[in-house]
């Protein structure tokens, strides 16, 4: 099959170089990442030792349109994923998102109907430099095939045969809601406290801040219709944060960097649905405004 992958941050070059085994891919990314891709190939390291020579573009112009578009920008920039490449995939083109956060999907399909297909993993992919990233567990890859299964299980055996874990699910909304419930607990309590995931279930004060925030996003998630179970949820969190306890969350690695975080697409959207659904969201407005500070703070440095 041939795919592309538009977002070649760590995610999207794992997946370039798990896919390309047994696909034609190209990666579509930013110029650092796509130089020396094009000069020097890509690495995996870790879970997966790899070395792959592939197609990388900063555009899409004069490419030939891909059987499978997979969307793995940062949560802020899938509007514009969908701009960039609204002229150039055919009708029959299958698009599925990958990303973190919540409201993807519903931009995707605003676009693509049901050729969109939302999605969730726990590969962990860590970007060691342009071109390599490391592979700390290959976790799980779900695919909604809640409009097209016949379609949805195409994609997922394409991710199977490439040896990437990958099962298929109806209620694909509930996954990326209980996703984000995990990403609102961890991602912004241990770039805060700057301190590797595992960390935030050693201290019982913040443990019990998580637990709060968790069953707080667990409230907006049923009030939207989304049938998540709090006990569930809050073991989730749990296994999460102690099966990648040495791991420094996506959040944490952007704050450090000076890079703009998702944290308005993820622990922001509960506060913006919480709003509008008359749930009350204190914590998360909390968190998000301790991030916003510290992203903030640190353009202040670097400018």
């Amino acid at each position: 099959m041939r795919i592309a992958i538009f977002g070649a941050g760590s995610l999207g070059i794992a997946l370039g170089g798990l896919l390309a085994r047994t696909n034609e891919v190209v990666l579509i990314g930013r110029r650092p990442q796509v130089k020396e891709i094009n000069s020097n190939g890509l690495t995996l390291v870790g879970d997966r030792n790899r070395f792959v020579r592939l197609e990388a573009h900063e555009h899409v112009s004069g490419l030939t349109p891909p059987e499978l578009l997979i969307v793995t920008t940062k949560a802020y920039d899938t509007a514009d994923a969908v701009k960039a490449c609204s002229d150039w995939v055919r009708k029959e083109t299958l698009v599925l998102t990958l990303q973190n956060g919540l409201g993807n999907l519903e931009l995707l399909r605003a676009w693509k109907g049901g050729k969109a297909f939302g999605g969730t993993t726990t590969m962990g992919a860590t970007l060691l430099s342009p071109g390599m990233v490391r592979i700390s567990g290959m976790g799980m890859t779900i695919i909604g095939a809640d409009l097209d299964p016949a379609s949805a299980a195409k994609v997922a055996g394409v991710f199977s045969k490439a040896g990437v874990p990958t099962t298929l699910k109806k209620d694909i909304l509930r996954e990326i809601w209980a996703k984000a419930v995990v990403s609102a607990c961890i991602n912004p309590t241990t770039a805060v406290l700057r301190v590797p995931n595992g960390e935030i279930l050693a201290s019982p004060i913040i443990s019990r801040l998580v637990t709060e925030v968790c069953w707080e996003c667990v409230k907006i998630a049923r009030a939207e219709g989304i049938r998540v179970s709090g006990r569930s949820m809050k073991n989730r969190v749990r296994d999460v944060a102690a099966d990648t306890a040495g791991n420094l969350s996506s959040m944490l690695q952007d704050v450090e960097r000076g890079k703009r975080t998702e944290i308005d697409q993820i622990n922001g959207a509960f506060c913006v649905i919480g709003e509008r659904d008359g749930v009350p969201a204190p914590l998360n407005k909390t968190l998000a405004a301790m991030i916003g500070s510290l992203e903030s703070l640190k353009r202040r440095q670097k400018g």
